[in-house]
């Protein structure tokens, strides 16, 4: 990875943000990052004790993009969960147009450039009872899509979109959950709500419907990139896996013990996650043998160790 250059779009997003903490502190890149608030790269930028340099470039907006040479473009861009939408999901659907296909254009000039884009475990459709598998189908009511079929359909879209253009050098990650210090704690996940209801002080009210996720950490992330990285002629989607899932009783337990959380368990209540219905949120379909990763973390290390800085940076 000596030297490359690599572009990061989406510069201010949860995913983004612990890519660029980790191409940071391992060095040896050329970092170009690509956002439309500038000033809040700056702050993070600052609040990792890292500043603009020849090394690490801040673009505000995305319009030199196309002139530029990239080794590997990596696209965090997103519209956002529901609750940051106002109710208009026309943009997981527009967002994701508008700034792959600017990406795609620049492929098409430079085919040798290396396109990381970030998928989703959406793809496998919703009110999920098991783990994805190889041959899971996703269905629709063809003449009943759903406002909760909106966002599965728009990562489905992308994806074939991506395998058609065979010759090019696109892989999709598809991320089922992913959890890191640099999480907006108004995000409506539930990891998010048990760390407001601690440092807030507060008994968090939850539902007695037992879900499992799959917590990414960002170091497991960061190590995937960079063995795709040096991959050739790579067009392909992947799951992207922890060492092994993790339920909520576990967690509720967990925070219980360590911080001396209080929760109550209303069975009425209904909660809307931005995973929407879907119970088992994880795969068990193993990439390809050459690319085949194993995560270091579970997802109670990633839950555990990401945790314990929010709630140190809280005090």
């Amino acid at each position: 990875m000596s030297n490359f250059k690599i572009a990061v779009f989406g510069a201010t997003s949860h995913i983004a943000k612990g890519l660029i903490n980790n191409f940071l502190q391992a060095g040896d890149v050329n970092l170009h990052l690509y956002t439309r608030s500038f000033a809040k790269v700056l702050v993070f930028l600052d609040s990792i004790k890292q500043a603009p340099s020849s090394n690490c470039v801040v673009h505000e907006g995305y319009t030199d993009f196309i002139e530029c040479n990239y080794d590997v473009v990596i696209n965090c861009v997103g519209a956002g969960p529901p609750n940051k939408l106002k109710n208009d999901f026309s943009l997981w659907f527009s967002i994701t147009e508008e700034y792959d296909n600017m990406i795609i254009k620049s492929l098409h000039k430079k085919p040798q450039t290396l396109y990381v884009n970030f998928s989703s475990g959406a793809v496998y459709g919703k009110n999920a009872t098991m783990p994805a598998e190889e041959y899971t189908t996703n269905t629709f009511q063809v003449n009943k899509i759903s406002t909760d079929d909106y966002y599965s359909i728009a990562r489905l879209n992308s994806e074939a979109k991506h395998r058609s253009f065979h010759k090019l050098k696109i892989l999709d990650l598809r991320i089922f959950s992913y959890f890191s210090r640099f999480i907006d704690l108004n995000s409506g996940y539930f990891m998010t709500d048990v760390l407001k209801a601690l440092i807030n002080k507060e008994i968090l009210q939850t539902n007695d419907i037992n879900i499992i996720r799959d917590y990414v950490h960002p170091d497991d992330l960061f190590s995937l990139i960079l063995k795709c990285i040096g991959m050739n002629g790579i067009n392909i989607a992947l799951d992207v896996a922890s060492k092994e899932p993790v339920d909520k009783a576990q967690v509720l337990d967990f925070f219980s013990k360590e911080y001396n959380l209080k929760y109550t368990t209303l069975k009425s209540l209904t909660l809307n996650s931005p995973n929407g219905s879907k119970n088992v949120y994880c795969s068990n379909y193993n990439m390809p043998l050459e690319i085949r990763h194993e995560s270091k973390y579970t997802s109670m290390d990633t839950v555990a160790m990401e945790a314990k800085q929010i709630l140190k940076q809280a005090k």
